[in-house]
């Protein structure tokens, strides 16, 4: 059973290594402005190296975390607590 896993965003995704598709019930969506973001990126790189990941893994995400922190010094009045506004979309409503 392939079940959308983000329900809050809608978009289409491609490997950049090869082109290929990703399907809808393999990605999730978080934002740089989301004031959670970084502390799970940091939770994420330790626990990528509890795990075993090589040293390439380790060094993307400790880039993807650079990248975070510097666009959200650049856009403070855009960072904001995580929510769900009225409107979007939840899981309630469909489970699968």
């Amino acid at each position: 059973m392939n079940v959308k896993l983000d329900r809050k965003f809608k978009a289409t995704v491609f490997k950049v290594k090869d082109g290929s598709y990703v399907p809808e019930d393999q990605w999730v969506v978080f934002l740089a402005k989301d004031n959670a973001f970084l502390p799970t990126l940091s939770f994420y790189l330790e626990e990528c190296a509890r795990q075993g990941a090589d040293e390439r893994q380790l060094a993307a995400v400790r880039l993807l975390m650079a990248r975070v922190e510097t666009w959200r010094s650049a856009n403070p009045d855009k960072c904001k607590v995580p929510d769900i506004r009225d409107g979007e979309k939840l899981i309630s409503e469909d489970l699968v």
